[in-house]
């Protein structure tokens, strides 16, 4: 019966506090994450995106599939005479999360196969996927309680590149991914009644993205992409009263958001190899936009008996817009049998948008506009310990962030100011045998929460897995 106690003072508690929620109402949406639960290579992490391997050429530049060798090599992005033999690749990655803001131990376990044929053609496809479900149960004769804690998830993805011209090739990727979380508590006393309360979140995209490199000569190249995608998202919080028959007599709705994306993003890139010696130098610009908006006015009102009063009503919006431009560049270049490689990214990005409320009768106008300046710095190398047969990854990172951001309502402004650093760094062991390929990476960061793997689940679920974990890989090509 404790529980039940529980549950219905906190709906008190939560009813009375539904007309603070209009002041939050426009942060939630803009703060509300794409799900990705794909990982990119372990290589590609121990180094923060420097090296690419096939498994990143697919989940982010596909056109580059062709041309990418299947074995380990130090460049950047494929060049002519990388192409390696018509063969098979899979690679099966295992992130271990531990209990790094992951209920349950939740692991994502992912799969991908790439195959190329042909000297015009490849394809390849990758799925991942997360599950978690934790929970309990009691009851004795009269009474009885219980809470459940489920977490689902998949993202797969399938891509082709076409060899034009012996200098050009194109290609497009298909992504899908879906998440889904549902925490409830729910306890019923005989003769006096109970409590049912759910917090529900499911979330679905799927993104295009097409593109092209040119081969200016065997020392060059360039790429551009275009990505567009679309999605939605639903969360639900409510709470439900029983009478002591087990009808509902009253229903709660706290939260009731049905969300609308929309994204874009323009990228062009130039390479060129080293002269006289191994390695070679990416430069890359993108630009992302992103809109956001409520689908739905009802957002949040009470049932009492069939009778149902608003307590949270949208009369109005201004699309929520995300935008960031970056500017990077990357090099990896040999001394002796030590591979080094160093990167550096600048970014901006703005955040704006607004809402207005009827909540229960007061009427809200919330806008944001906040604006985001980056700067990161990636150096490390890659030490072979045994004939090629085993090597050590150690590299660190640095980023510099200076944010601000504004909530403006009728009457003022709420405004913050701030800059922190962030400091990562990784260790990892890549082994060779034969065709097989092992790798070992540990994550860590000092401010892990600041720069998470979103998941794009609501707070009081899993929102995040935290940077900070253990990555596992193993390829094999035949």
């Amino acid at each position: 019966m404790k529980r039940g106690i529980t549950g219905l003072l906190l709906v008190g508690v939560l009813i009375a506090l539904l007309p603070g929620t209009s002041f939050a109402l426009t942060r939630d949406i803009a703060g509300l994450q794409p799900a990705r639960l794909t990982f990119r290579s372990v290589l590609n992490q121990l180094t923060f995106d420097t090296y690419r391997d096939p498994l990143d050429e697919l989940q982010t530049r596909p056109y580059n599939l062709l041309f990418h060798n299947i074995g380990r090599h130090s460049s950047l992005s494929p060049w002519q005479g990388q192409e390696g033999s018509y063969t098979r690749y899979f690679n099966a990655l295992i992130g271990n999360n531990g209990t790094a803001n992951v209920d349950n131990d939740a692991d994502a376990f992912q799969g991908t196969l790439i195959r190329r044929e042909t000297d015009a053609l490849a394809w390849a496809a990758s799925g991942a996927y997360l599950t978690g479900q934790s929970g309990s149960a009691d009851s004795n004769p009269t009474t009885t309680f219980s809470n459940r804690d489920n977490l689902d998830g998949y993202d797969v993805r399938g891509a082709a590149s076409f060899q034009i011209s012996d200098r050009r090739v194109l290609g497009a990727g298909l992504s899908a991914t879906h998440v889904g979380s549902e925490l409830t508590d729910s306890s019923f006393e005989q003769g006096v009644g109970g409590f049912f309360g759910a917090e529900e979140f499911t979330q679905t995209r799927t993104v295009l993205d097409f593109g092209m490199r040119q081969f200016l000569n065997p020392m060059s190249s360039w790429e551009i992409q275009g990505a567009f995608g679309f999605g939605t998202s639903e969360q639900n919080e409510f709470s439900e009263s029983i009478d002591d028959t087990g009808a509902v007599t009253d229903r709660f709705v706290i939260t009731n958001y049905d969300i609308s994306d929309l994204n874009l993003g323009i990228y062009a890139g130039y390479n060129r190899l080293k002269s006289g010696r191994l390695g070679e130098t990416e430069y890359r610009i993108g630009l992302e936009r992103s809109q956001r908006e409520l689908d739905n006015s009802d957002l949040a009102f009470a049932d009492n008996g069939g009778v149902v009063t608003p307590s949270l009503t949208l009369l109005g919006q201004d699309a929520i817009v995300q935008s960031r431009v970056y500017l990077s560049a990357k090099t990896v270049f040999q001394a002796g049998e030590t591979e080094m490689f160093t990167g550096a990214e600048l970014g901006y990005g703005t955040v704006d948008g607004s809402t207005r409320v009827d909540a229960a009768g007061l009427i809200v106008t919330e806008r944001i506009d906040d604006s985001r300046l980056h700067l990161g710095a990636t150096v490390g190398l890659r030490q072979p310990l045994f004939r090629d047969k085993l090597r050590i990854i150690v590299s660190g990172r640095a980023d510099l962030v200076d944010q601000e951001t504004n909530t403006i309502f009728g009457s003022g402004t709420d405004g913050d100011d701030s800059s922190h650093t962030i400091t990562q760094y990784a260790v990892g062991l890549e082994g060779v045998l034969a065709n097989v390929t092992f790798d070992l990476a540990w994550l860590q960061s000092d401010e892990a929460p600041v720069v998470p793997v979103e998941l794009g689940l609501p707070g009081g679920s899993r929102r995040s897995i935290e940077l900070d974990r253990l990555i596992f890989s193993a390829a094999v090509a035949w």
